[in-house]
């Protein structure tokens, strides 16, 4: 049997020829006698023809399939292979593609609703069931990527899915931003040497991934057109931001000691060194240590318990409110964050509406009432006016 099991992936491999036609791709299980099972039924399928007409394709050969000619290309490649190993699992892997229906669909998402996850391998440790958001990531969003392939690239005639009918509701992202001194409650939560990048975060909007951009990506030779190009962002996009004087100078100074540091971010912090008289050494901050710093800050902060904020990404979130907020100009904040749909956008102009709102109704609430005089008054005025218009 061709089956193997490649260094990096949890999941065996197939790898045959058929009419000097070859097959290849993940079986999607663990086990190699389950890997040499599926590999069979691969090669009875290609033996009978079934895998030329797309739509008898079955669903494992059909994930494969479009794993190889773009799933794998995709960032996430890790967290997407489990998906789609789950959702898989839930529809089964021999249907083939022209019988996954809005109800086939619908029962494996019943299934995956009701699958539980213990977050600690300790006796009686608590479960959880998924959230719908995950359900609809783990089935919709796997899912309908590889019909639409099938469909549009391979020719295949397939069922028409309710794909709306079939999503799970999932809360609205409510957008939180620091108000008056809670962004210095966060930095005093923190060492002096992440000042600096929280700042830009929450001034620029950057993911967390984001603001460990290449120094050769930076571009503060001219303050005034000072600019940086972020890449590896999650829609796969490249996108460039423009920067302030003030800080076009702060990061030329960081570069300049990086690039002699030979460190490959602007985001550094000074050891001490142990020999006496020697200068201090230049340490790179990481990825993994940003997060931790700033989640146990909003921990500390008492920022967590008060507004829900947990880490990095409300710095995205406080930026993108407080320029909506200035400009009132959602392609402005578009621009800023990088959205490709503006849809994504919105969500902070709904946040800034429902303010207006609460706004609106705290001045209704402290409107002042009518004293007994001034009511009296109005009575009194009614009847002489009514009667004027009679006499007119």
């Amino acid at each position: 049997m061709s089956v193997y099991k490649p260094a990096k992936s949890r999941f065996w491999q197939y790898d045959f020829q058929h009419k000097g036609r070859r097959f290849h791709g993940s079986t999607g299980v663990e086990g190699k006698r389950s890997a040499e099972q599926v590999e069979r039924r691969i090669r009875e399928q290609a033996a009978k023809g079934e895998l030329d007409d797309a739509s008898r394709l079955t669903l494992d050969v059909a994930v494969e399939k479009w794993w190889d000619e773009k799933g794998a290309a995709l960032k996430g490649g890790d967290r997407l292979e489990g998906r789609l190993a789950r959702m898989i699992a839930l529809v089964g892997p021999n249907t083939p593609l022209a019988e996954i229906t809005t109800e086939a669909v619908g029962r494996a998402i019943q299934k995956r609703r009701g699958q539980t996850l213990a977050k600690s391998k300790a006796k009686g440790a608590k479960v959880y069931l998924p959230s719908n958001s995950t359900v609809n990531r783990d089935m919709i969003d796997t899912l309908r990527p590889v019909l639409n392939r099938a469909r549009k690239a391979w020719g295949a005639k397939l069922p028409v899915i309710d794909w709306a009918e079939l999503r799970m509701a999932e809360p609205k992202p409510k957008p939180k931003e620091f108000a008056g001194d809670e962004l210095a409650l966060v930095l005093a939560e923190v060492q002096p040497h992440w000042h600096d990048m929280i700042h830009f975060a929450a001034r620029y909007g950057c993911r967390l991934s984001e603001l460990f951009f290449s120094l050769d990506d930076l571009d503060v030779s001219d303050p005034e057109n000072a600019r940086v190009k972020l890449r590896n962002r999650k829609g796969g996009d490249d996108h460039t931001i423009p920067l302030l004087p003030d800080d076009a100078a702060m990061l030329a100074a960081r570069l300049g000691r990086a690039r002699k540091a030979e460190i490959g971010t602007v985001w550094f912090r000074e050891k001490a060194s142990k020999v006496r008289g020697r200068p201090p050494r230049v340490v790179a901050l990481t990825y993994n240590g940003a997060a931790i710093a700033l989640r146990r800050a909003m921990e500390r902060s008492g920022l967590k318990a008060s507004k829900g904020m947990r880490g990095a990404h409300d710095l995205r979130h406080h930026s993108a409110m407080q320029m909506l907020r200035a400009t009132g100009n959602l392609r402005v904040a578009q621009k800023l964050l990088g959205h490709a749909d503006i849809k994504s956008t919105l969500v902070y102009a709904h946040a800034v509406e429902a303010d207006v709102r609460a706004g609106l109704a705290a001045l209704s609430r402290n409107s002042p009432e009518p004293t007994e005089a001034e009511a009296g008054k109005d009575a009194a005025e009614q009847p002489a006016k009514g009667k004027s218009s009679g006499a007119s």
